[in-house]
């Protein structure tokens, strides 16, 4: 059975709308209406909630020493990461504009309502190039976007600290550095993190309350994305109009010489309907099929050889893969093994907070992961890494030790007490010791590149010191005996 081609009479309607809106103007008909939804938006968004503006309170109060700290250091990379971050900021506060509006969004529409923030966020994480002088204050920006989530949480105000302790470590590293416009400008995004636990305390809680029996959420959020201004009025169903000039459409001059109409101007009504008597007819302007052409007739040895196919060329290996290779190999898992074990494997890109469900007799094993952080809030047995590059961990308490074994650029930070710490076969490891953690040995074999940064007892709040690890000895000959000593370069 043949299959209506129906493509010409698309352009047939689209060609008979045309010649209906010039005869409705030669007739001098009006124009059409405008929808309902014409109205401005800033009607409709003057009457902001009370909780969107408690939150316009803080962006001007708290938030503008943090664009001001950016525009005084006169970098370029602070300006465009605090410019991402108030914008993300800006977004949620079109989100809680809406929640006297919206019904309570479910859990499958928030990846479509946090589409916009999502968009920012991956923006400042493409701005992280490890090349850059400010790669740490990239990765700061990058990793305070995580406050995208906060409409979702239950209970915010742990979710605001857990934010900041995760980009608390990429700003140690900008306090590192001891320049006074960086200094100044980390200082104040951490003070804008403290002062909105603050607010989150104050006015949501137990999170985000939304109207009962509200417009459901795709619903307001496909009319009114974040960004867009929010509180908008519902655009109208139909084809908008702008409105008539004053006084109507004038009419089009006399032509003094006017064209006589062309034999085939494809536009009339005339040709209209020509193409409507084609439509549907299979054989107009098909060729007849003779006896000759018809495949049964052909000459058996008049027809084309079978090409084999070519032999597909061999996968080329990946670069810098086999066994030595760090990252992923297989399925992201995480998950409570045999009663005792967590384990966070093949994981790559994002922050991993492990922490219902953890116990202190628990071990946590960290496996061919890659650009992650984790984080551990509760008190665990050990923790292992292993096969990883690039992984961030921040553990609080540690009853046994820290391992890291055939690993590259790790930074391992500490919030409560660890005892001890075993690195080996590893290169870039940075362990950052908190004060209850100053006693820990430290134990390392066939490693590179290693340093240790402890807070500065002599200095403010935030200064630190970092000290290497001797990786070169001297060995002597003494009677019988070899006697090993650190070598004068780590001397100072």
């Amino acid at each position: 059975m043949a299959v209506l081609d129906l493509s010409p009479f698309n352009t047939i309607l689209q060609r008979l709308e045309g010649v209906a809106d010039r005869l409705e103007v030669a007739s001098g008909g009006s124009a059409p209406a405008r929808p309902a939804g014409g109205a401005p938006a800033a009607a409709a968004a003057s009457a902001d909630n009370k909780l969107a503006v408690s939150f316009d309170v803080f962006l001007k109060e708290k938030v503008a020493p943090l664009e001001a700290a950016a525009k005084d250091s006169t970098f370029p990379d602070l300006v465009e990461g605090t410019q991402d971050f108030v914008n993300m900021l800006k977004k949620l506060r079109d989100l809680f504009a809406a929640t006297d509006k919206s019904a309570a969004p479910g859990d499958a529409d928030w990846a479509k309502i946090l589409a916009p923030i999502v968009e920012v966020s991956n923006k400042a994480a493409k701005a992280c190039d490890n090349r850059s002088d400010f790669f740490s204050n990239r990765k700061a920006i990058a990793e305070a976007m995580q406050l995208m989530m906060l409409p979702t949480q239950k209970l915010p105000v742990p979710h605001v600290k857990n934010t900041l302790e995760a980009m608390d470590f990429h700003a140690n590293k900008v306090l590192m550095k001891k320049d006074p416009p960086q200094t100044a400008w980390i200082k104040a995004l951490k003070q804008v993190f403290n002062d909105l636990a603050e607010w989150v305390k104050e006015e949501m809680t137990t999170g985000l309350t939304w109207k009962a029996g509200g417009t459901p959420a795709a619903d307001y959020f496909a009319a009114n994305p974040l960004g867009s201004g929010g509180g908008a009025a519902p655009k109208g169903k139909g084809k908008g109009a702008p409105p008539p000039p004053a006084g109507g459409f004038k009419a089009k001059p006399p032509d003094e010489n006017p064209a006589k109409p062309a034999a085939s101007g494809g536009g009339g009504m005339s040709d209209v309907f020509a193409a409507l008597q084609g439509v549907g007819s299979t054989e107009r302007g098909l060729k007849k099929v003779t006896d000759d052409m018809k495949a049964k007739n052909r000459d058996p040895n008049d027809r084309a050889p079978v090409i084999a196919p070519k032999p597909k060329p061999a996968a080329a290996k990946p670069a810098g893969g086999g066994r030595n290779a760090k990252g992923p190999r297989g399925a992201p898992i995480i998950e409570l093994q045999r009663g005792m074990n967590w384990m966070i494997e093949n994981q790559e890109g994002g922050t991993h907070i492990l922490e219902e469900g953890v116990e202190q007799t628990h071990l946590v094993v960290i496996i061919n992961c890659k650009n992650i952080t984790v984080k551990l809030p509760k008190k665990v047995k050990n923790i292992c890494v292993d096969g990883c590059e690039k992984v961030a961990l921040i553990a609080s308490d540690v009853v046994s030790s820290i391992e890291a074994v055939n690993s590259d650029r790790l930074q391992l930070q500490t919030t409560g007490k660890v005892n001890s710490f075993a690195i080996d076969k590893c290169d870039g490891v940075n362990i950052w010791l908190s004060k209850e953690s100053l006693g820990a040995d430290i134990t390392s074999s066939k490693s590179s590149e290693m340093n240790v940064t402890i807070p500065d007892p002599n200095g403010e709040d935030g200064d630190i010191i970092e000290q290497p690890i001797p990786e070169q000895f001297v060995t002597k000959l003494v009677g019988t005996k070899l006697k090993t000593t650190v070598s004068d370069l780590y001397s100072s």
